[in-house]
């Protein structure tokens, strides 16, 4: 147990509230009235019309809202970037499965299902395009005209000397992995309720970005900025799904608007899986030059992301291309690499961020890769990965593509890993279960992610619609407690037990004293969200600063008010209930800008048993050595890192967001979506290492994504040791399992 309020495993304070039914989520908040939406049911077609006649309540096409609601815009200055502006209801044509046709307004949420029943489009059908292939191949339809070639976007990039790596080394390593497309299952899905404010609107939404979201709002309706307010409610689980802006959310406050009344929807489950937010859909190709030692000496790649029909705002289409390009190279001392990366158009529901955006494929690729040479080579995959880390002796170290990796020892998060994973024991049990007939595998992962990055981060991406701060206030208010919110919303991740512990220890009392509430951007400045583990990065440091500068105020006005030295002073409750009720509120705020990300790490360890007659994989041991500098609540980071686990296992096993050949969408229910459920969670073992990072000065890098990255490529590793793949394809399903063993 640390002494102060960080680092000690205090449980969570929004547990209690929520598990007495107190939460406030969007579907909790009344309004009279009810929104529906009318969706496509093809992927591409050219709308003729609607016919709206029989179903006898309000309805809203494109045609109502032109000239008072512009279409959502993504702003970029990246070089070469094309992102179409999306339209709010389409317009004339449909570009994919879930695409909003027009909306519905009823008195009641099944009322307004019923009238959309009753709402017929004519949508003459075109060609879709699906595969990467067949979206980049000559004479492909087109998804959007202005997209050429259905590219939104194409990179290359060199580093160093690639030709003369080859050109010396003694291997060349080839290899492929593709990642599915997967979404987000978070148990609330989206939801929105919006409310006329005088000349302005209040929208109440489950997201993880509530400024974006007030930006686009603003933009899309002409409002000023002051006049749209959003509050982010009890949000049931993110994992990155709702951290863009929604076409939703821009209409419904349209609505509100327009028919002068307060207006709800909340998505039912099939919409969530067709038209909510997808990620991954990817393939990397690499090839390497490798001594026979297995030091790497020069790497290309070439990264295929299908972007879906349209750049989601605020990142456009350049999420996953950019992130999982600059990460390849990952924790390995690389200094020759180079890459194509392309985002293409095809007729799916756009791409967003999903935990571990652009990171999981780059992992995939250079652990396949470390597992490849030690294959070829007859090296343990152990050592192939020490050979080429980089050292502790190098921190701070640049990386190729220019991420300055602030602290860490990759190696020894190495060896704590195989120590506590019993590295030799599992290679031994291995080799018995072969000798019985069993098919045993042990993977190896290990990374380097990106967290809490600042401006010129996006700056540096073109992405002009994320500032890339965060903001935090703190204020004693009449109750005569400490109350905080932050720029970044709680969503289910313990980020409001952090933050109390955060500002309890920058004002020095205990964190009971503290009371965090959920994002208003009436009530608090400006900032990015809760994406990319801002939370303990980003937020914290503005938390920590704005509750240290809270209690020098404190201090000053008991000092004066109570004629007192100021080391004569405790910030106790007797001093905070005089001073509210005597001074009004004490009110600071401060955002924080990281000069740079912090880059959390770790090594993932585990072994599976694969049964060659079912192709079921079963994962028989689970260890993780991870270092996110500074642990605020260290209970909260292994229940991250074991969460994210679980959706690694997931990725790797079961979950694929399917299209057929037309862009039907073929995994539209958990029947067919297959998610973890309580049988298959791991037990994970955890390990903590502890290199503050130095890019701030409570010295955190943030925890909520390392399970996911690093999980994903341990145990699609560990099945490809199993069965001797090459080249890797998730998900690693029993059914593709069968059919490789055949």
């Amino acid at each position: 147990m640390a002494e102060g309020p960080i680092g000690r495993s205090l449980k969570r304070v929004e547990d209690p509230r929520l598990l007495r039914g107190e939460g406030r989520f969007v579907d909790d908040l009344a309004a009279p009235l009810h929104v529906a939406f009318v969706r496509s049911p093809v992927a591409s077609g050219r709308l003729r019309s609607i016919d709206a006649a029989a179903s006898r309540v309000t309805v809203f096409t494109a045609a109502d809202i032109e000239g008072s609601c512009l279409p959502l815009a993504v702003h970029l200055t990246t070089p070469g970037a094309v992102s179409p502006a999306r339209p709010i209801l389409a317009i004339d044509r449909v570009r994919f499965v879930g695409e909003m046709i027009a909306a519905v307004v009823a008195e009641n949420r099944y009322a307004a299902a019923d009238a959309v029943e009753l709402i017929q489009p004519e949508i003459d059908p075109l060609p879709a395009v699906v595969g990467f292939e067949e979206a980049m191949s000559g004479g492909a339809p087109l998804v959007h005209e202005v997209v050429a070639g259905n590219l939104y976007f194409t990179g290359r990039r060199r580093y160093g000397n690639v030709e003369a790596g080859f050109g010396r080394s003694d291997v060349v390593i080839k290899g492929q992995v593709t990642h599915p497309r997967v979404a987000a299952a978070p148990i609330e899905t989206r939801g929105v309720m919006a409310q006329p404010d005088g000349d302005g609107v209040i929208v109440w939404t489950s997201t993880q970005v509530p400024h974006l979201v007030a930006d686009a709002i603003a933009e899309c309706l002409g409002l000023d900025r002051s006049r749209v307010r959003v509050v982010a409610a009890d949000v049931g689980g993110g994992f990155g799904g709702k951290a863009q802006v929604y076409p939703e959310e821009i209409l419904l406050a349209w609505i509100a608007r327009r028919m002068n009344a307060s207006v709800k929807w909340v998505e039912t489950r099939s919409e969530h899986m067709q038209a909510a937010g997808h990620a991954r859909d990817q393939r990397a190709e690499f090839s390497a030059a490798v001594r026979k030692d297995g030091r790497v000496l020069g790497l290309r790649a070439k990264v295929l992301s299908s972007i879906g029909a349209y750049g989601i705002r605020p990142f456009g289409p350049l999420l996953d291309p950019l992130g999982t390009a600059g990460l390849i190279p990952g924790p390995y001392d690389i200094r020759d690499y180079e890459y194509e990366t392309y985002a293409v158009a095809t007729n799916k529901s756009p791409e967003g961020p999903y935990r571990g955006v652009g990171m999981v494929t780059a992992v995939l690729v250079h652990e396949r890769l470390m597992d490849l040479i030690a294959s070829r080579l007859s090296l343990d995959p152990a050592d192939v990965r020490r050979v080429n880390f980089v050292k502790a002796a190098q921190m701070p170290y640049m990386s190729v593509t220019h991420h300055r990796y602030d602290s860490g020892d990759y190696t020894e998060a190495l060896d704590a890993a195989l120590a506590s994973f019993d590295y030799a024991s599992a290679r031994d049990a291995q080799q018995r279960g072969r000798t019985a007939g069993r098919t045993l595998g042990v993977g190896l992962a290990s990374y380097v992610e990106y967290t809490g990055a600042g401006s010129s981060t996006f700056k540096g991406r073109g992405m002009t619609d994320i500032p890339g701060v965060d903001t935090a206030r703190a204020w004693l208010a009449e109750d005569g407690r400490i109350h905080l919110q932050t720029s970044s919303p709680g969503m289910g991740q313990g980020s409001h037990t952090t933050f109390a512990q955060v500002a309890a220890a920058g004002l020095g009392v205990e964190p009971e004293r503290i009371v965090v509430e959920q994002t208003d951007t009436a009530r608090v400045g400006g900032g990015t969200g809760s994406f990319m583990s801002r939370g303990s990065v980003t937020a914290a440091t503005s938390t920590f600063r704005a509750a240290r500068l809270l209690r020098d105020a404190i201090l000053e006005t008991a000092s004066d008010r109570f004629n007192q030295p100021i080391d004569r002073i405790a910030i106790d409750g007797v001093t905070l209930s005089r001073l509210a009720a005597d001074n009004g509120e004490l009110d600071i705020s401060v955002t924080y800008d990281a000069v740079q990300a912090a880059h959390p790490y770790a090594t993932h360890a585990c072994l599976v048993e694969v049964d060659k007659m079912t192709g079921e994989v079963t994962v028989l041991r689970y260890v993780v050595a991870e270092d996110c500098g500074v642990l605020i609540n260290p209970m909260i980071v292994e229940g991250q890192v074991a969460g994210g686990v679980a959706q690694a296992l997931g990725a790797a096993l079961f979950e694929e967001v399917a299209y057929g050949p037309d862009g039907e969408l073929r995994s539209g229910t958990f029947l067919d979506y297959l998610i973890p459920s309580i049988g298959e969670v791991l037990t994970v073992q955890i390990t903590h290492l502890v290199t503050p990072s130095t890019v701030h000065e409570l010295g955190t890098k943030g925890a909520g994504e390392g399970g996911t990255i690093g999980g994903t490529a341990a145990i699609a590793n560990a099945i490809a040791d199993a069965l001797s793949l090459h080249d890797v394809t998730l998900p690693l399903s029993p059914d593709r399992v069968v059919s490789l063993l055949r």
